[in-house]
């Protein structure tokens, strides 16, 4: 009898495996952003752009997402300084970046870096601020790979990217 019951169940986790079916738990794979113009954007995120970068370059824009979910990552610089935008449709700044001197950052952020790093020399810095959270990413060398830390104002260390 229970034999026959692992039959059945191999059998159906097979046919739907196989049939492409599309489950919640599936994992999804997001479509690649794609290059597109300021002029391709929609109003209120043009609008939102041009006034962010009023005065400045924009490198790229690109857009993931599709319709009312889009969601337009701006590069460029601006006053200087490097600069990122994750702009909706709608025209709502989601999150902004920008480079900032590495002496500009808070005590706890600097004393972190320079622990993980072994020093604070030729380190990069920026601000992002993130549903009005305020977070730093510091990039260096570490050995011989480039390391980006992502971390709170605490010095606290939320993610680590290797590139």
């Amino acid at each position: 009898m229970q034999y026959r019951i692992l039959q059945s169940v191999v059998a159906v986790v097979l046919v739907v495996g196989l049939s492409g079916c599309k489950c919640p738990f599936a994992q999804k794979k997001e479509a690649p952003a794609q290059a597109v113009k300021l002029a391709d954007v929609p109003a209120p995120a043009k609008a939102a752009i041009e006034k962010l970068m009023a005065g400045g370059e924009i490198a790229k824009i690109e857009k993931e997402g599709e319709g009312d979910k889009a969601i337009y990552d701006v590069e460029g610089k601006s006053q200087g300084k490097n600069v990122e935008y994750d702009v909706a449709a709608d025209g709502k700044v989601l999150t902004s970046e920008e480079s900032v001197p590495y002496a500009s950052l808070p005590q706890a952020v600097r004393t972190a870096t320079a622990r993980y790093f072994g020093s604070s020399e030729g380190l990069s810095a920026s601000k992002e601020i993130e549903k009005d959270k305020t977070f730093y990413e510091v990039t260096g060398k570490k050995g011989e790979a480039t390391i980006t830390l992502k971390l709170s104002d605490t010095g606290k260390i939320l993610e680590k990217e290797k590139e």
